[in-house]
């Protein structure tokens, strides 16, 4: 396999004869006419087979772009759809009720915010799942199915005659758990066994698993949260409308920044089994990742106010400074996400957590600060200029992976972090 890997034709090689090891003929048991003798076409059909099943092995170059389209595929059909629906919703509904959508303001809201958030994290696991199994195709329909049904949903709305906060809150809601719902089957996930589905031996499961989850779920919110708690900061110091519009901007930077974001997801989703592969993969991923982001970042200053357009006049006016201050995070991201997945791929679970639970609070107090004193523009500025002192802080790590094979950096306190 190797000689195929690295691109060289195997030749056989002239080995000396050692003259302690040279024996006769005469002295073999056996006489080199008596041993059997493999037919030349039959010989040469099994090397033609072997090689055969080499080259119809996949490559990790292929296994990771194959994950990546995937994931790549999915996000960009939620993207496109997403986009939609929010230019409907807020070009049907006032700036007002978007803005009262995304902060939950009332009981009834807040109930179905409940339930949708619930059954994003249910859509978030199957997302999750999809990967490990290596069922990209049912991500991507997953995704696809609720952003088709928020559109179908915000129609029917618009037809009845609710054009409110609530009602964007229930479409939302009702596609997540109906789209994980349908496209569970696709997982093909095979039946538990007999005897395996008593609470004995769930309970040594969780006892074998329990930490390592427990590690893998307090890093997952630990980088995720900062997302859900700047859009809690903004709606608790900006306005209704200034809150929809820089809803508006924090929606296109995140659609437009997650094609780097699924490189670092990739690149975890092929190594996470197999740490050699780390290393080759990083020097793949980390510049292209960064070459992309930088090129995101040239295309949102200049065509910011087109795309916020999309949702309206006023959208353009006031969120093109904010989102071209927002893309800006996107370089320092790319650093922050290819650091975790390469703390995930060493087992330095525990290390990694509380690295990026300090750079979350942060992240977060950054952004409340400057959106205490300088509103949307100050949340902007302040998740900026901290998100990018925690990449400076990450960095050296990153180049030490850039540069060596990660497997020779010693672990400290164990392999679990």
């Amino acid at each position: 396999m190797s000689e195929f890997a690295a691109g060289e034709p195997v030749r056989p090689t002239e080995q000396p004869v050692l003259p302690e090891l040279a024996v006769q003929a005469s002295e073999l048991p056996v006489q080199a006419s008596e041993l059997p003798v493999q037919p030349p076409k039959l010989a040469q059909a099994s090397k033609l087979l072997q090689a055969s099943k080499l080259l119809m092995q996949p490559s990790e170059l292929r296994r990771l772009l194959t994950t990546f389209g995937y994931l790549a595929g999915k996000q960009g059909a939620t993207a496109v759809l997403g986009l939609a629906y929010w230019a409907v919703a807020t070009r049907l509904f006032s700036a007002q009720d978007v803005g009262l959508a995304a902060a939950a303001s009332s009981t009834a809201m807040a109930a179905l915010f409940v339930i949708g958030s619930v059954a994003t994290m249910a859509a978030l696991t199957f997302s999750n799942a999809a990967i490990g199994v290596h069922r990209g195709s049912a991500q991507l329909w997953q995704g696809s199915l609720a952003s088709a049904l928020k559109l179908a949903c915000v129609a029917a709305l618009v037809v009845v005659g609710i054009r409110t906060a609530p009602g964007l809150l229930f479409a939302w809601a009702l596609t997540m758990v109906v789209s994980v719902v349908v496209c569970m089957p696709m997982l093909r996930l095979e039946p538990t066994p007999a005897g395996e589905g008593n609470i004995t031996h769930r309970v040594a499961l969780v006892r074998r698993y329990g930490m390592l989850s427990l590690k893998h779920h307090v890093l997952n919110l630990s980088i995720n949260s900062v997302f859900y708690i700047v859009g809690v900061i903004a709606a608790l110091v900006l306005l209704p409308r200034q809150l929809a519009y820089f809803t508006a901007a924090f929606l296109l930077e995140s659609t437009a920044m997650v094609i780097p974001y699924l490189l670092a997801l990739s690149l975890f989703a092929e190594i996470s089994g197999d740490q050699s592969l780390l290393h080759r993969h990083v020097r793949r991923t980390l510049p292209l990742g960064m070459a992309l982001c930088v090129g995101i970042v040239v295309v949102a200053w200049v065509t910011a106010p087109f795309a916020l357009r999309l949702f309206g006049p006023a959208y353009a006016v006031n969120g093109t400074t904010a989102l071209r201050l927002l893309v800006l995070v996107g370089p320092a991201y790319v650093i922050k996400d290819h650091y975790v997945a390469i703390r995930r791929a060493q087992g330095r679970l525990g290390h990694a957590a509380k690295v990026m639970a300090a750079g979350t609070s942060a992240e977060a107090l950054g952004a409340a600060l400057g959106g205490i004193h300088w509103g949307m523009t100050g949340i902007c500025v302040g998740w900026l200029v901290a998100v990018s002192c925690e990449a400076v802080v990450l960095l050296p790590a990153m180049i030490r992976v850039y540069r060596r094979d990660p497997t020779a950096e010693p672990v400290p306190g164990g392999s679990s972090g």
